[in-house]
C-alpha cells in the first residue's frame, strides 16, 4: 500500500505536491491534510455508533430464529451476507454491552480502538478491583495458582449468546424507545 501512495504523489522542488492529478503548494497540501483528518477522526468517532446501530439490527434479527446457524444462513441470502463472521459478532457484542461501552468512553477513550481491544478493556472493568492476590490459607508447598479452580473451556463463541432474560430487557427498552406497546407488539410477533 506504501508503494501506492509513494507513486501518486509526488513533491517538486518548487514545493508543489501533487496526488494524482492534483497540486497543491505546500500550506494549501498541509490544509488538505487537515480536512482529510478531520474527516478521519470524525468517521472514528461516529464507528462506535455504528456498530452499536448495526449490533441492534442484528440482535433483533437473530431473535425470529431457532438458531445461530439459521440466522447465518438467513444472513448470507440477504444483503448482509458479505459481513463476516467477525464483524457480526463484534457488532452484537458492542450493541448488548452499549451501557459499559459509554461508560468507559465518557471522555473518548475507546473512539479509536478496535473492538478486539474495547472487549479487553470490558473485560478489565468488569473484574472486580478488590480481588484478592493469594488464595488464602494455602498448605505449604503448594502456589497459590494451584490452589484455584481451574475452568472449564467453552465450546464456541459466547461472547454472542444473548439469554433470554438480556433479549426480554432489550426488547423492552426498544418498545418504550420507539412509543410501541407491548400489545402491537406481540401481535406483530404472532403475524
Amino acid at each position: 500500500m506504501t508503494n501506492a501512495i509513494a507513486t501518486s504523489a509526488a513533491v517538486s522542488v518548487d514545493a508543489t505536491v501533487r496526488i494524482g492529478k492534483k497540486s497543491y503548494a505546500l500550506h494549501d497540501a498541509m490544509s488538505h491534510g487537515a480536512a482529510v483528518y478531520d474527516k478521519l477522526y470524525l468517521l472514528q468517532e461516529q464507528q462506535l455508533d455504528y456498530y452499536r446501530e448495526l449490533g441492534t439490527l442484528l440482535i433483533q434479527v437473530r431473535a425470529l430464529f431457532k438458531s445461530d446457524k439459521l440466522f447465518g444462513q438467513y444472513l448470507l441470502k440477504s444483503d448482509l451476507g458479505s459481513m463476516s463472521r467477525q464483524d457480526r459478532s463484534d457488532s452484537m457484542f458492542i450493541a448488548a454491552n452499549w451501557a459499559k461501552v459509554q461508560k468507559l468512553n465518557a471522555n473518548g477513550a475507546l473512539e479509536s480502538l478496535g473492538v478486539s481491544a474495547i472487549r479487553k478493556r470490558l473485560k478489565a472493568a468488569d473484574k472486580p478491583k478488590d480481588a484478592p492476590k493469594s488464595a488464602g490459607n494455602v498448605s505449604k508447598g503448594k502456589s497459590a495458582q494451584a490452589a484455584e479452580p481451574k475452568a472449564e473451556p467453552t465450546v464456541g463463541s459466547s461472547d454472542t449468546k444473548t439469554t433470554a432474560k438480556e433479549l426480554a430487557i432489550f426488547v423492552k427498552d426498544m418498545l418504550k424507545k420507539n412509543g410501541i406497546t407491548q400489545a402491537e407488539f406481540n401481535k406483530a410477533m404472532k403475524a
